[in-house]
């Protein structure tokens, strides 16, 4: 019986310290313009629609530039970060009027469909588009969201 008492104070201080060790405190505070994305994983996103607008650009070229080269699978990460990002645009979005709501998430769609048509190529061989079969698409939608941001 006096083991009992032992092994359990044993258990209870290496799960605290396993804890502990598995938490950062510095990521789980966010940056200035930043926020903690719901995906975990200590990825921070933009908290203004025009600082969400730029990852999307900055995801979009990666995109471009693999399937360029003929190599999709170089635009994974970017293809799921860009979906995280183009979650939170609609509520980045929300101070505008209904019918701005209305086309921001017309064109949020509408880059869903042409970012996942692109994963679809990644995990659905012999499916899915190239980023120039869906690049007009893309520009169109874009072009919505950027006149969201006022200069």
């Amino acid at each position: 019986m006096r083991k009992f008492p032992f092994l359990l104070i044993t258990v209870l201080c290496s799960s605290l310290t396993i804890g502990f060790l598995g938490c950062d405190v510095k990521d789980s505070v966010p940056k200035t313009g930043t926020t903690s994305s719901a995906h975990g994983g200590g990825h921070q996103h933009a908290t203004t629609l025009a600082g969400a607008l730029k990852e999307i650009e900055e995801f979009r070229g990666t995109i471009k530039e693999a399937f360029a080269k003929k190599s999709p699978d170089d635009a994974h990460d970017a293809l799921h970060e860009i979906g995280h990002v183009l979650e939170s645009v609609t509520e980045l979005a929300a101070p505008a009027n209904d019918e701005a709501k209305k086309s921001v998430k017309t064109a949020v769609d509408e880059l869903f469909d042409c970012f996942g048509a692109m994963d679809d190529t990644l995990h659905k061989k012999n499916t899915g588009k190239t980023y120039e079969e869906v690049a007009d698409r893309i520009d169109a939608a874009m072009s919505t969201l950027n006149a969201m941001v006022k200069p």
